[in-house]
This record gives C-alpha cells, structure tokens and sequence, in this order.
C-alpha cells in the first residue's frame, strides 16, 4: 500500500482498519509488524470463535459448516480447537491491544457484540465504536453509552444478517445506527443507503450522512464528509437506474479521478 501510494497510483485515499482477532496466537505480531503505519485509522478486536459474538448458536454454526462439506466429526474438532485457542489466547491479547492503545490516536472498536455486559465491559475499556452488534440489546445498550453503531452494507441489501443476527432494518428503526460499513461487499455502501430509502426508514439526506460525514466524524477526519466551502471535493455523482444507485463520477480533493 505505502509503495501504490508513494507511486501515484491510488486513486481513492485509502486508510488502514485492523481487524484483530484475539484468539490467534500470533495477533500480537500481525500488529506489531503495522502498529506504526502513517495509513492506520482503526482498530478493532474481534472474536470469531465457534460459541460466542456471531457464531454464538452453535447448531446456526454447524449447519452452515456442513453446507460447506464439512462433516460432523470436522466440525467437532474445529470447534475444540477454536475455543481452545480463544481460551488460550483471547483475554491476553485483548489486555495487549487495550494497553498498547491506551494513549493512542487511533479509533478502538469492538466487533459482534452480543450482550449488554459485553458492551458495558467494551465501553469501561474506553471503546468508542460498536462495529456490527448481532444483537439489539447490544445496540441499545452502545446507543446508551454513547459509542458510535456501525452495521454491515450488506445487511440492509440482503434484507438480513447472513449468519441470523439482528437485522440493520430493525436497528434503523430503533435509531441505532450511525454507519454503514461496506464490510464484505464494497459497492453495497450506496445500495444499503438508497434501500434504506425506498423502504421507508429514512430520508435521502440521513442515509447518505451514514456513507459520507458520520464515518468520517468517527475517524477524526475532520476536513471531509460533507459539500461545504472550507471542507476537501470530495464528491460522487449517482444516477438512479431502475432504482440502483450507479457511481457515474467522482471527484477527490476537486479533482476528477473516475
């Protein structure tokens, strides 16, 4: 990334987001070899061990294993694996991150929430951001403490959580969002916003601020966001075509670049 942007040949102005996850044995080296890096925003600890967070119903878990091939006696072994790993390794990794980070610039976010302790815990440790809650309890109880909501794009395109999580649509609905993230599906980002539209649960202007100046508010980018004279050019031009939003040009810092 350093070398594409030192070259000229990124066109958009990429950031660094790490997506620690805590029960790998090695995450303390992963992050240590990028902990510096001038592009890195955001941090998040994430945990996707078999049992908890996203994949907290185990029999939602196997089945969606076993539509990959995987067979029972795969699964069980996975599975003993996992949780020996996060048993091992996750609270000290987590102690790491929190204590490397304590005095640190960058955005802390926790990830797949599920419970309000688990929140409540997150929020003690000084974590500002609730990045894709499964549950509404948990989004409730970040709105309570006052940590900024990000949800999966693809949530709202697909009209639900693809693992039987809390659907974006209900936390919308109960004002508990603040961003949409593009998480697996890039161009999902303009989709989910118009979506969101079509279906009633917010306006035009509510939806694009959760693409465009809430993200950037909650990364301290404070010179973009939104179309105003002492901020960067920072524009896209959409055309609606059969109701699907397509980018037909974009502008950085005033300059044409697609």
């Amino acid at each position: 990334m350093a070398a594409l942007d030192a070259s000229g040949s990124l066109r958009a102005d990429h950031v660094l987001h790490l997506r620690c996850e805590l029960s790998a044995p090695n995450m303390q080296e992963l992050f240590e070899a990028v902990m510096d890096h001038a592009k890195l925003q955001m941090v998040s600890l994430m945990d996707h061990t078999p049992g908890v967070g996203q994949y907290a119903n185990l029999d939602k878990f196997r089945k969606s294993r076993r539509d990959e091939g995987y067979s029972s006696e795969e699964l069980e072994g996975m599975i003993r694996e996992a949780q020996t790993r996060r048993h091992t390794h996750s609270e000290k990794n987590r102690s790491y991150l929190l204590e490397q980070l304590k005095y640190s610039p960058l955005v802390l976010a926790s990830h797949d929430d599920r419970t309000e302790a688990e929140v409540l815990r997150n929020a003690q440790d000084g974590i500002k951001v609730a990045e894709f809650p499964v549950s509404m309890e948990a989004a409730q109880t970040a709105r309570q403490q006052g940590m900024a909501i990000v949800v999966g794009a693809p949530n709202v395109v697909r009209g639900g959580s693809h693992s039987g999580n809390v659907a974006v649509s209900d936390l919308v609905k109960a004002r508990c969002v603040d961003v949409l993230a593009s998480d697996y599906v890039p161009n999902a980002l303009c989709e989910a916003a118009f979506r969101l539209v079509d279906n009633g649960l917010l306006a035009l202007p509510e939806a694009v601020r959760m693409i465009t100046a809430a993200p950037a508010r909650m990364l301290g980018l404070a010179d973009r966001g939104a179309i105003r004279v002492d901020l960067r050019g920072d524009l896209v031009r959409i055309r609606l075509v059969d109701g699907h939003p397509i980018i037909r040009s974009v502008w950085k810092s005033g300059q044409r670049i697609a």
